[in-house]
Formats: C-alpha cells, structure tokens, sequence
C-alpha cells in the first residue's frame, strides 16, 4: 500500500513545461501534408510533434503580429530552442501568409512556394505547425520540419 501512494505522488508531479494546444486547423494541415507525403510514397514515420508545434506557432504569432517578415530568416532562434529540448537535424521550414483557413487550400499554396513541394518531401521524421490570424483575415502559417532518431 506504500508503494501504492509514493508511486501515485511521484506520478503527479508538475510539468513545468509549458503547455501546447494544437488547434484544430493546424492538426487538418499536419494531416494534408502527411496524406500528401504518402501519396508521392514517404510512408516512413511522420508525427505532429507538440513542442516543434510551439515553437511554429510562436513564430506565426510574430508573423501576424509584425514582429518578424513572413519569412524564414528568424527561426534560428527557435530552432535552438527545439534543439535544447532534442537533437533534431535536416531541418527544414516554410512559411505562408493566406486569405484561406482550409487545410487542403492551404498545402496547395503550400506546394506553389519555390520549395514547397521538395521541402515538404524532405528525409524529415517530425512536423510542427502553428497558424495565427491577424485582425484583417489573414492566417499566417509556420511549418516546421526535422528528422529526430527515435
């Protein structure tokens, strides 16, 4: 019975992490870009992974918010951040600013950038995606992609 309560005390300590939520939007965007990947035969693992999700969706937050261009230039930062957390390596990004809030518009749009389309068919194990509106409408979209050995 001991065991039973030091086991159940030990199980409830606090996270001290911070807590991400995946909206709904960006989860349908994770799933676009895994069918898609499938169809053009990348069947290895592909997971939405929370904390890469965190740092694309503070990235978007300073898309929207004017902090940052709608470009890759300032993620360094955050991959750091993710890398303090992991070892994460071929990584990868894409950036988008949109009028559409529908996943599958949005991977179109996705595929028409430069890279697009050979970046979202990288050698990549982990995805992250977050997505900000503005006050005008606007969504602006962050997709972060990495391998990590598991």
């Amino acid at each position: 019975m001991i065991l039973m309560v030091l086991l159940f005390i030990s199980s409830c300590k606090k996270d001290d992490g911070p807590y991400i939520k995946i909206k709904n939007i960006e989860n349908l965007i994770y799933e676009a870009i895994r069918d898609f990947r499938v169809e053009e035969g990348e069947d290895g693992p592909f997971v939405h992974q929370y904390f890469v999700a965190g740092e694309a969706q503070i990235y978007s937050y300073k898309m929207a918010n004017g902090v940052v261009e709608v470009n890759t230039n300032g993620l360094d930062l955050h991959w750091d951040a993710l890398n303090e957390k992991y070892t994460f390596y071929n990584e990868h990004a894409l950036v988008l600013k949109t009028t559409s809030g529908n996943a599958n518009v949005i991977l179109d749009e996705l595929l028409l950038l430069p890279e697009g389309e050979a970046t979202l068919l990288e050698d990549v194990t982990q995805c992250g995606v977050g997505v900000e509106s503005d006050t005008e409408g606007n969504y602006y979209i962050t997709i972060l992609l990495a391998k990590a050995d598991s």
